[in-house]
């Protein structure tokens, strides 16, 4: 829901407020409707609806909105050679980081990790299972000879804060903003030409109209963080 108000906010025309509106239609029996019940309900009201596979396939259409902006490759501890590129969000003004281990085609499944950087776990060494899933990730991926991890970085002036307020068990606005985030993997991941994936991740995610990128998950594989 919140990336389709941003990218509706995003397709304004000209001369009109560029915002979105999130709202709630529920049902007589107080439950939410669904897409079958909103379809009725726009019929009945004359109303014009369209569903997030059809907003992303407009953006994809007539938007090219991440580009390719520096690429080197490197040799890490975890899984060996890899490739970096640095991926620029003309939508946000913000980068992303995707690491290619690789060959990625099309014509088969790719292990992918969508990893959202935490300056406690990734950079300071913070103990816990949280601080192995970058590693581990990278590691699997090496053995398997061929993936992508996409790093969701967020070069915010207040990071720091945002980031300690988060540890400290305070919602932010960064916790609404992760969803958005995982719209711009999904691009990036669409950019390497990954169609069909394997997501890494020990937590099972419900990620809706992936397939207006032109991606599929076929599966999930746990991420085996072994012992510290």
């Amino acid at each position: 829901i919140v990336p389709s108000s941003f990218m509706i906010s995003q397709i304004t025309p000209d001369g009109l407020s560029p915002a979105g509106v999130i709202c709630e239609i529920m049902k007589d029996d107080g439950t939410m409707a669904r897409l079958d019940d909103l379809v009725a309900f726009a019929q009945l009201h004359n109303l014009k609806i369209g569903t997030i596979r059809d907003l992303i396939a407009y953006r994809r259409r007539y938007d090219h909105l991440v580009e390719r902006r520096a690429e080197t490759v490197f040799q890490s501890r975890w899984g060996g050679d890899w490739r970096s590129i640095a991926f620029w969000n003309k939508a946000t003004g913000t980068e992303q980081l995707a690491l290619v281990k690789g060959r990625v085609t099309p014509d088969k499944p790719t292990l992918v990790r969508m990893h959202a950087l935490s300056p406690f776990a990734d950079v300071f060494g913070e103990a816990g299972d949280r601080g192995r899933l970058l590693q581990r990730s990278m590691e699997i991926i090496g053995e398997a000879g061929a993936g992508v991890v996409v790093v969701i970085n967020k070069p915010r002036a207040d990071a720091f804060t945002m980031a300690i307020e988060r540890k400290a068990g305070k919602r932010t606005e960064v916790d609404m903003e992760e969803l958005r985030d995982y719209g711009v993997g999904a691009m990036i991941l669409n950019e390497l030409g990954v169609e069909e994936m394997v997501l890494l991740t020990n937590t099972h995610h419900t990620l809706v109209g992936l397939d207006g990128y032109g991606l599929r998950i076929v599966g999930e594989r746990a991420i085996d963080l072994g012992a510290e």
